[in-house]
């Protein structure tokens, strides 16, 4: 008998503690994941949009989380605290956002912003925009740069 209540007790406990943490969903193209509390800090691991991460600690603008297996550092501007709701259990379904969406939110952009700047600008050469965008840099060439250049960020682990 008092081991039923034990292992009744023990579920609640469990049940209990993950009702406690924190459920973050990026709202970033991309999230980083680094090895310490710095924008320069080392790659963990990039996490694409809309993937749940879970707390494991916060300090400051940064929170300790895990994805797949990598724990790292993750700033709080690339993601968004899910809070439970009801609609979901009632079959509600949630609007989504696409990839595209998303990018231009994050440069301030609406596709009606973007048409009227466009309007406005004829002339602008948005192909020389897009060709930087889509440079991606190498994490440990940029690594690198760091170390060379001895950027340091205020706050943060060194």
């Amino acid at each position: 008998m008092k081991s039923k209540i034990l292992l009744v007790l023990l579920g609640l406990f469990l049940a209990a503690s993950i009702a406690w943490a924190a459920s973050y969903q990026v709202i970033t193209q991309e999230a980083v994941i680094r090895k310490d509390k710095r924008f320069f800090a080392p790659l963990i691991v990039r996490v694409p949009y809309g993937e749940l991460l879970e707390e494991r600690e916060r300090q400051g603008d940064w929170l300790r989380v895990s994805f797949k297996g990598a724990e790292g550092w993750l700033h709080i501007s690339a993601v968004q605290e899910q809070k439970f709701s009801l609609s979901s259990l009632s079959g509600e379904r949630a609007q989504e956002t696409t990839k595209e969406e998303v990018a231009l939110a994050g440069k301030g952009f609406t596709p009606e912003v973007e048409k009227a700047f466009r309007d406005k600008n004829a002339n602008m050469r948005y192909d020389l925009v897009n060709q930087v965008q889509s440079q991606k840099i190498n994490e440990s060439r940029l690594q690198e740069f760091i170390r060379i250049g001895k950027l340091r960020e205020s706050g943060g682990a060194p």
